[in-house]
C-alpha cells in the first residue's frame, strides 16, 4: 500500500502508562491565571473542527487522509488546518483503546452515539497529548467551540472528570500481552501473534516503533533521465538526505508543502524505501513486458516505467474503478508513457499473452504500515489473516500462466504475517516446480522466515521503512 504523492504524518509518540496524566491539574489551574485567549487563539477550534468532522467519517469507514480531504472539501475554511487536523485524527484513531477506556470511565453508565464517542474520543487525545504541554485552556477553548450544542453539558462533565484518572490503574491485575497491547496501542490478538513470530523482546521493539521517515524519489522521467536532485530546488535540497546505495531516493524533512511544485510538475514521487526496493529487486529493464497487478495508486508502475526508461510496455490492473481514476492522472503527473490501465479482477484477466514479469502487491492486512492507516489494526483479526492469505495465493495462481519463458514474478505485500507471507510463497512453488526463488536485495532487510532466506523482509524497528516482505520468483522451465 504505497503512499499517495501528498501523504503527511506528524510525529506520534506512544503513550507511557507509567507516566502520562491527563491533563495534569497544575496545568489547569495555570491556565485559569489567563483571563483572556490571545489572539492568535482565536482560530484554534479549527484544527479540531475539522478533526472532529473527519473522525466522523472514519468511523464510517473512510482512512484517515481521505477523511480529512473530504471534511475540508466540504468546508474550504478548513482547508488551510488540514496538517493539524491529520495529525488529530492520526493520534486519537492510533491510541484508541486507551482512549476508549477513559471515555467510558469518565460515562460509564451512558451509551453513547457515535457523535458523542468522536468528539469524547478527539477530547482524551487532546487533553493526554496537549494538555501535557500547558495548553489546556487552549484545548477546552477549542472544544467547546466545536461541541453540538446539545453535547456541551456532557463535555463540561467529560473535561472535569478526565483529569482524575490515571492511566496507571489500566494495567493492573493484566497479563504480560495485555499490558503490552495497551501501553503499545495494539489489539492483544496481534501482540500475541508477534510474540509466537518474533520473540517477546523483538516483539516489543516491533509494536513500540516510533514513524518512520517520509520517502522521495527522484522521478528522472521529469528530470532529464537523472535521478540526481534538480538544480531548481535551491535551497530546499538542505531538506533532503540521501538514502545510502539508493540513488534517487531522499528522507525528507518538515513539512511538504514546500515542495508542492515539484509534486505538480512530477519531479518528485513520494514511495517508501521498502516499496521502491521491491520494484528494483524485480529488475525491469527497458524494451521488456510487464503485467502490474493491483496496481492503483500507481506509485509502482510509475517506479517500474523509470527503470525501464519509457520504453517497453506495462499492463497496470486494478479492480476499482475510483482508484484507477487516480493512478491515470499518477502516471500522466509523473511522464509515464509505456503503461496502459485495465480495470479487471486480478483472479480472472482473461490475459493471452505473457510477460517477461508480472509484480504482484495483492490486498494484505496492513500490519507493516499501522503507523500510518492506524484504524486497520482495531479492524483485523486472525481470520483477516486467513482470508487474505487465501485471496493473495488465487491472485499468484492466475499469474502464473502469464510469465514467460524465463520471465519473473515478483511478489510483495506491507504485512508481517507469515500467512500471507512465506505460506504463501511456500504453496505456491509447491504446486510449480517450474519456479524457484532467487536471492534478492541481499544488501538490505533481512532474511525471510521459514527457510526462505532468498526473500526478504522489512521492519519498521530495524530498517526504518514500511513492514515489508518481498519475493522473486523466476520460470526455470
Amino acid at each position: 500500500m504505497p503512499a499517495s504523492a501528498y501523504e503527511q504524518r506528524p510525529n506520534l509518540r506512544p503513550v507511557n502508562l507509567a507516566r502520562d496524566k491527563v491533563g495534569s491539574t497544575n496545568d489547569r489551574q495555570k491556565s485559569k491565571r489567563v483571563e483572556r485567549l490571545p489572539a492568535s487563539d482565536s482560530d484554534h477550534s479549527s484544527h479540531f473542527r475539522l478533526a472532529y468532522r473527519a473522525l466522523l467519517l472514519v468511523t464510517a469507514g473512510a482512512s484517515e487522509r481521505d477523511a480529512v480531504q473530504r471534511a475540508a472539501a466540504s468546508d474550504p475554511r478548513l482547508t488551510s488546518v488540514k496538517r493539524e487536523a491529520l495529525a488529530l485524527v492520526l493520534g486519537t484513531v492510533s491510541e484508541q483503546d486507551v482512549i476508549d477506556i477513559l471515555v467510558r470511565n469518565g460515562h460509564p453508565d451512558e451509551k453513547m452515539g457515535m457523535t458523542t464517542r468522536c468528539l469524547f474520543r478527539l477530547t482524551t487525545y487532546a487533553m493526554l497529548r496537549l494538555g501535557a504541554k500547558g495548553q489546556t485552556r487552549r484545548i477546552e477553548h477549542g472544544l467547546r467551540a466545536i461541541a453540538p450544542i446539545e453535547l456541551l453539558p456532557k463535555l463540561e462533565f467529560f473535561l472535569g472528570t478526565l483529569p482524575a484518572f490515571d492511566t496507571t490503574q489500566m494495567l493492573y491485575g493484566l497479563r504480560d500481552s495485555e499490558r503490552v497491547a495497551l501501553q503499545t496501542h495494539h489489539p492483544v490478538w496481534w501482540v500475541n501473534y508477534c510474540f509466537r513470530v518474533f520473540g517477546r523482546a523483538e516483539a516489543v521493539e516491533l509494536l513500540s516503533s516510533r514513524t518512520r521517515p517520509r520517502y522521495l524519489r527522484v522521478n528522472s522521467l521529469k528530470n532529464r533521465g537523472k535521478t540526481t536532485l534538480p538544480k531548481e530546488l535551491g535551497v530546499l535540497a538542505e531538506r533532503l538526505t540521501k538514502v545510502p546505495s539508493t540513488p534517487g531516493v531522499y528522507t525528507v524533512v518538515g513539512s511538504l508543502s514546500d515542495f508542492a511544485g515539484f509534486f505538480s510538475s512530477g519531479s518528485f514521487q513520494m514511495q517508501d524505501l521498502a516499496s521502491f526496493l521491491a520494484v528494483k529487486s524485480g529488475a525491469p529493464v527497458p524494451g521488456e513486458k510487464v503485467l502490474d497487478l493491483c496496481a492503483a495508486p500507481g506509485a509502482k508502475t510509475a517506479a517500474i516505467a523509470q527503470l525501464m526508461r519509457n520504453r517497453g510496455s506495462i499492463v497496470s490492473v486494478d479492480y476499482s474503478s475510483r482508484r484507477m481514476k487516480g493512478w491515470r492522472r499518477e502516471v500522466q503527473r509523473l511522464g509515464v508513457k509505456i503503461a496502459e490501465p485495465m480495470i479487471s479482477d486480478v483472479s480472472c484477466l482473461g490475459l493471452r499473452d505473457s510477460f517477461d514479469l508480472v509484480v504482484i502487491d495483492p490486498p494484505c492486512t496492513g500490519t507493516g504500515v499501522f503507523d500510518r492507516n492506524p484504524r486497520m489494526k482495531w479492524h483485523l483479526s486472525p481470520q483477516s489473516v486467513a482470508r487474505y492469505s487465501i485471496l493473495q495465493h488465487h491472485f499468484l495462481e492466475s499469474a502464473a500462466s502469464l510469465v514467460g519463458e524465463r520471465g519473473r514474478i515478483l511478489y510483495c505485500t506491507c504485512t508481517l504475517t507469515v500467512e500471507e507471507n512465506e505460506n504463501v510463497i511456500s504453496a505456491f512453488l509447491k504446486s510449480h516446480p517450474e519456479f524457484e526463488t532467487r536471492p534478492i536485495l541481499e544488501q538490505y532487510g533481512s532474511p525471510g522466515l521459514l527457510g526462505l532466506a532468498d526473500c526478504r523482509r522489512f521492519y519498521p524497528h530495524r530498517d526504518r521503512t514500511a513492514g515489508y516482505f518481498i519475493a522473486g520468483m523466476q520460470r526455470t522451465n
